[in-house]
């Protein structure tokens, strides 16, 4: 791939090279024809033959001219190699009159002729080596003409002082040519390491533009967040200054107080966005495949949304489907969750539909979002995925979003290997619409809406807990024992060892990621591990939970095969990832842009999210 573009690039400086020295050679070449005409006119052996050589000479020069002055009016006319080509047959023509023209002064019989006649050809050899010997087909055409001739005439005399002249021509022929080659080389090193040089200058500007527009991107996210932040701590300010209005009525306290509570939730939700984006940016997390019913996930969804779909008098349609998808449920919800809490934000009338399609694919489909909204304009496509972007929310009204979704589910679409589709005409709403994967019912382990207690994948499971916060020790303990765990908690990797030499052998390590002692939760469970596997418990489940969002260390775990989750964990997330690594343990781990966190929805619904939870 990398030779084409130099070679290219050193043709071009070829042709640059060679034509720019075509108005010397014009006149070098008028002053060489006087110069043998005039040796020659004394004595000129067979003067028909010779008026012709020395007219195809000239013309051969004012053709050379001709195309100098084409390629100074059309130099893109032709490809550099054409040029390159067409400048060597005019070599061929030009060099080849005085060079076969030495046969005339063996015609002769004045004997200094063939003796000035090869000093000018040398002379010409020399011009040529400086102005063509950098190209190979230019320079092997000019020599050739020049010099053969005079070493073949030579050499025929059959003289001492003759043959000595042959054997020095010869000599000088072989050595301008390997002089050439060397001039070839260093003029390709020379060509190379400018193009090398000017890919650099291209590159670092590039950088530096890609630089410049983040740095842009990066101001105008953070001042659109600030402002959405700071809008609704102002209003929980004022309204928590009038409590303490003793003249207000408890009436009022209570509205005041339901007023806070609304922007506190306000806040939250756009906390959570904004985290959402971070750890997609971040490169932590994995994605979870799983082959389920895309059924139960539909249902999942549409069960959120449809109170909010009939308060707006709007018809929530959901397609049945007996599809089986191979995906991350979690990341997919996500997605799910997002467009159809734009389309119910954005529709005043009719319906939003939610199916699965074929589209002609012989494995898998799309899954398509519609709604009959506002629409989007055409111009306005690409920027509503750009954070804090709302095509009708001119005055940044709180109550419509923040502009965060979209982007989130481009991000979470491009993290799942797929891309998002868009259709939309103002006026008739919109389609979203991405590509999923099928999957195989006879590896579905579990429906989406399992239980979180009671399953037999829990109960009697002994599970190690590494955390130096006795708190969280404690939480986990008393979660993962009403699950029907075993557990034991451990501050460090000592401890842990510890209680492997005491007989507990788990059937999963929970490790927090920052821990006493500068050290960390990848060193901890590297030792844990290894200590397993001298105990012949090599496929013990290793979960990693951690409050970073961007470390090349939770890169290599995760490339490694260890899942990691972000905190806040709930323990909705926690279960499910227990229960799908322990039910498959041989299950794919697909690094993605992003850790995975999941909250409780009312109505005890587990709701897939990214961002943590107040």
């Amino acid at each position: 791939m990398r030779a084409d573009p130099i070679q290219r690039a050193i043709d071009e400086d070829l042709v640059r090279v060679l034509y720019a020295q075509d108005p010397i050679a014009f006149f070098t070449h008028w002053f060489s024809i006087a110069l043998l005409v005039a040796l020659y006119w004394v004595d000129m052996p067979y003067p028909q033959r010779f008026a012709a050589c020395f007219i195809f000479y000239s013309l051969a020069n004012c053709a050379g001219l001709v195309l100098w002055m084409c390629h100074r009016r059309w130099p893109g006319a032709l490809q550099p190699r054409v040029w390159i080509y067409l400048h060597a047959l005019r070599n061929a023509l030009l060099y080849a009159a005085p060079g076969l023209a030495i046969w005339f002064a063996f015609q002769s019989a004045h004997t200094n002729l063939p003796l000035l006649h090869t000093v000018l050809i040398v002379t010409l050899a020399a011009g040529v080596f400086m102005s063509n010997g950098f190209d190979v087909v230019n320079f092997s055409t000019s020599i050739a003409f020049l010099l053969l001739p005079a070493i073949v005439l030579h050499f025929g005399v059959h003289t001492f002082d003759r043959t000595i002249l042959a054997i020095v021509l010869a000599f000088f022929f072989g050595a301008i040519n390997v002089y050439a080659l060397s001039y070839r080389k260093l003029f390709q090193r020379v060509v190379q390491a400018r193009i090398d040089q000017q890919t650099l200058a291209e590159s670092l500007a590039a950088q530096k533009l890609v630089a410049e527009e983040a740095s842009l991107a990066k101001t105008r996210f953070f001042a659109a967040a600030s402002h959405d932040l700071r809008q609704p701590l102002h209003a929980i300010g004022l309204l928590a200054a009038s409590l303490n209005d003793p003249a207000a009525a408890p009436t009022q306290h209570a509205k005041t107080a339901d007023h806070i509570v609304n922007n506190v939730e306000a806040l939250n939700q756009l906390f959570n966005q904004v985290l959402d984006l971070a750890r997609l940016e971040s490169g932590v997390t994995q994605v979870i495949r799983l082959h389920f019913l895309l059924s139960e996930l539909f249902d999942r969804v549409g069960n959120q949304y449809w109170p909010q779909a009939a308060a707006k008098g709007l018809a929530l349609r959901i397609a049945p489907t007996a599809a089986v998808v191979h995906g991350d449920p979690v990341l997919l919800e996500r997605i799910l969750s997002n467009l159809l809490s734009n389309a119910v934000r954005y529709t005043e009338s009719g319906a939003i539909w939610m199916g699965f399609r074929r589209s002609g694919r012989r494995a898998g489909g799309y899954i398509e979002v519609r709604d009959s909204g506002i629409g989007i304009p055409p111009d306005e496509h690409k920027r509503i995925f750009e954070e804090f972007y709302q095509v009708a929310n001119p005055q940044r009204d709180a109550r419509q979003g923040h502009g965060l979704g979209l982007p989130t589910v481009k991000r979470l679409v491009e993290l799942l290997g797929a891309e998002l589709h868009l259709r939309s005409v103002p006026g008739r709403g919109s389609v979203f619409r991405f590509t999923v994967d099928a999957g195989d019912p006879a590896r579905i382990v579990a429906g989406l809406d399992t239980a979180a207690s009671g399953a037999p994948a829990v109960v009697g499971r002994r599970v190690l807990c590494i955390d130096d916060e006795p708190a969280i020790l404690e939480g986990l303990s008393s979660l993962l024992g009403r699950w029907g765990c075993i557990v034991r908690g451990v501050r460090d990797e000592n401890e842990a060892l510890l209680a492997l030499d005491d007989g507990f052998m788990p059937d999963a390590v929970l490790c927090d990621y920052q821990l006493a002692n500068h050290r960390t939760g990848a060193q901890a469970l590297a030792v844990v591990r290894d200590a397993l596997r001298r105990r012949g418990r090599s496929h013990v489940v290793t979960l990693l939970i951690t409050g970073d969002m961007a470390s090349a260390e939770l890169q290599a775990l995760a490339s490694a095969g260890i899942p990691v989750l972000h905190k806040p964990v709930t323990a909705a997330r926690l279960r499910r990832t227990l229960e799908m690594l322990w039910q498959q343990p041989d299950l794919p781990l697909v690094l993605a842009a992003s850790a995975q966190a999941e909250q409780e929805a009312p109505g005890g619904a587990p709701h897939a999210m990214l961002g943590p939870q107040g």
